[in-house]
C-alpha cells in the first residue's frame, strides 16, 4: 500500500461518478425492456389473435433463455472484458426487441422472447462483477444501492413511456405495440455504443485517477483478493460454478422472487385497463407503486450513506 495519504472517499466518489451513470442506465434500460411486453400486450393480443396462455408462455420464455445463458454469459464477460461484452448484450437485445415489432405468429413470438432472454442474460450479475473490479468491499453496498435503484426507476418510467407510445397507434402506419418495441429496442443499442467507447475496463490503464489514487485503489483491491484466496479454497475449473450448490440455491430463491414480481408487473397494465382509462393514464397509474418503491430505496441506509 502507498505511504502517501489518500482521501479514500474522494477516490471512491470519483470512480462512482465515472462508472455508475453508464452502468445504471444499462440496468434501467433492461427494466424498461422487460416491462414493454406488459403494455404491448394490450393491443398485440388482439392484432395477433392470441390467447392469454400464448402471451404467458412467451413472456416466460424470456426467463428460460436468461436462466440457461446467465452463467455462460458471465464467464464470457470475464474473458472478453466488461465494455465489449456489455455492449454485445445491449446490441443483441436491442435488435431482438426491434424484431418483436414485426411478430406475426405465436411461434415467432416464442422464439424471439427466448432469444431476448438469452441475449440479455448476464447483464445484472456481469455489472455486479464489474463493480467489484473497481470498488473495495466496504464501499460496494453503497454502490449497489445506487445501481439497484435503476430497477424501480426503470419500472416507474416504463409505464408512462410505454403507455404514451401505445397511444400513438397508427403513427407511420404502425400499431402502438410495434412502436413500443421499436423505440425500446433502439435505446439499448445507443447505450451499447456508449459502453463500448466510454466504459473503462480496469483501474490499471485509466487516466481519470492520478497515479497516487490509482496505486491506492489497485493495491487495496489486490489485498482484498489475496485475503479471499487465502481464506477460501478456489476451484480452478470455472465451469464448476454452474453446479456449485450455492449458485443453485441462490438461483432457486431468485426464481421464486421473479415469479411473484413479474406475475404482478406483466398483468398490472391489463388490470388497470379494466378501469376504462386511456393508455397514457394507464402508464402513469402503473408508475405509482414503483414510484413508492423508489422512495423506499432512497431512504434505505446504503443509498443514503
Amino acid at each position: 500500500m502507498s505511504d502517501i495519504p489518500v482521501d479514500e472517499l474522494a477516490v471512491i466518489n470519483k470512480v462512482a461518478r465515472r462508472l455508475l451513470p453508464l452502468v445504471t442506465a444499462c440496468y434501467l434500460g433492461a427494466y424498461i425492456d422487460r416491462q414493454n411486453i406488459a403494455f404491448a400486450k394490450l393491443q398485440m393480443m388482439i392484432d395477433l389473435h392470441v390467447s392469454e396462455t400464448v402471451f404467458a408462455s412467451g413472456a416466460s420464455l424470456f426467463f428460460i433463455g436468461y436462466m440457461i445463458f446467465e452463467i455462460p454469459s458471465n464467464l464470457l464477460l470475464h474473458k472478453f472484458g466488461a465494455s465489449r461484452w456489455i455492449a454485445r448484450i445491449g446490441i443483441s437485445w436491442g435488435i431482438i426487441t426491434i424484431l418483436l415489432a414485426f411478430t406475426s405468429s405465436p411461434l415467432m413470438f416464442y422464439i424471439l422472447r427466448f432469444l431476448l432472454g438469452a441475449a440479455e442474460a448476464g447483464l445484472y450479475p456481469g455489472i455486479i462483477y464489474y463493480l467489484s473490479l473497481w470498488f473495495p468491499a466496504q464501499h460496494r453496498v453503497r454502490m449497489m444501492g445506487y445501481f439497484t435503484l435503476a430497477s424501480s426507476v426503470g419500472n416507474m418510467l416504463s409505464g408512462p413511456i410505454c403507455g404514451w407510445l401505445l397511444s400513438k397507434h397508427g403513427f407511420a402506419s404502425l400499431a402502438g405495440w410495434q412502436i413500443i418495441f421499436l423505440v425500446t429496442g433502439i435505446f439499448p443499442i445507443i447505450l451499447a455504443i456508449l459502453v463500448f467507447f466510454f466504459l473503462p475496463e480496469r483501474p490499471e490503464n485509466q487516466n481519470f485517477l492520478n497515479n497516487i489514487e490509482k496505486k491506492w485503489l489497485i493495491d487495496t483491491l489486490a489485498s482484498e483478493k489475496e485475503e479471499v484466496l487465502q481464506n477460501d479454497s478456489q476451484n480452478t475449473n470455472v465451469f464448476s460454478v454452474i453446479f456449485d450448490i450455492r449458485v443453485i440455491k441462490l438461483a432457486i430463491c431468485f426464481m421464486l422472487i421473479s415469479i411473484a414480481s413479474y406475475g404482478l408487473s406483466y398483468w398490472l397494465p391489463s388490470l388497470v385497463n379494466e378501469f376504462g382509462v386511456g393508455y397514457t393514464e394507464n402508464g402513469f397509474l402503473n408508475a405509482i407503486p414503483y414510484f413508492l418503491a423508489t422512495l423506499a430505496l432512497i431512504f434505505l441506509g446504503p443509498v443514503r450513506s
